[in-house]
């Protein structure tokens, strides 16, 4: 039985969301080196064009509104910035199971191509979360798509950190609903981490660490998206220690 056969916790893809999807995907692609991303007609039924841009085993998506009645237009309202944090998750009837008893919203479920596709409610988790239970052989939807092959570099989403008004009991909650580990640093989802961080501009998806080249001083570098910082970490980022109880 290979590692893919046991559908594993995995932190997947950060999603931003912009008024113009052209420029802010030109942004990503250059300050990234990555090749044009590819488009997830899905989401054309809820007026939302989109650009997926392939980091490695994770993707950067951002997302824009197409017609007058997109759902993104309410949360631009209050400016640009991150939008969705993506998992892959072993178990949504588990999942579910727990939502209900931590009082967390379930937006949206659907079945796609042989996946359970799970939206949570961002007020309780400081972002709306997108929680796919992905058939056992496939790490994500797009294994099988024609999209533009990983960069020669893999970057790959390491860490998101999601500003909200309680911090430790948010930290919490995550490690309760997905069965993760809670640690000093945040909550370990698969080989990735959620940091949650006080609110200071606004709340939400505020940043990323991704894997990356080294700044010409040899350190890290970093940029804004649409709102949200890109850190650009050289190699991997240390393990996780200093556990704590859930």
């Amino acid at each position: 039985m290979s590692a893919l056969d046991l559908v594993q916790l995995g932190l997947i893809q950060a999603t931003v969301a912009t008024h113009d999807l052209a420029a802010t995907a030109a942004l990503a692609r250059r300050e990234l080196g990555l090749p044009k991303g590819f488009p997830d007609p899905e989401l054309d039924a809820w007026g939302i064009a989109n650009e997926v841009l392939t980091l490695g085993r994770t993707y950067l998506e951002i997302v824009a509104p197409a017609s007058e009645t997109s759902p993104l237009h309410r949360f631009l309202a209050s400016g640009e910035g991150g939008y969705v944090v993506a998992l892959r998750v072993p178990d949504t009837a588990g999942l579910t199971a727990r939502a209900e008893k931590e009082g967390v919203r379930i937006t949206h479920q659907q079945d796609f191509q042989g996946a359970t596709i799970t939206q949570l409610h961002p007020r309780e988790l400081g972002v709306l979360v997108e929680a796919d239970e992905i058939p056992p052989g496939k790490e994500w939807h797009y294994d099988d798509w024609e999209t533009p092959g990983s960069p020669g570099t893999p970057l790959d989403l390491l860490a998101v950190d999601i500003a909200v008004d309680r911090p430790e009991e948010t930290a919490k909650l995550w490690a309760r609903l997905f069965g993760a580990e809670r640690t000093t640093e945040g909550v370990r989802v698969g080989d990735g981490l959620v940091r949650f961080v006080p609110v200071a501009d606004r709340r939400g998806l505020v940043a990323a660490d991704l894997r990356g080249a080294p700044h010409e001083t040899g350190g890290a570098r970093e940029f804004s998206l649409a709102g949200v910082t890109l850190r650009l970490i050289p190699g991997l980022i240390g393990g996780a220690t200093g556990k704590e109880n859930t």
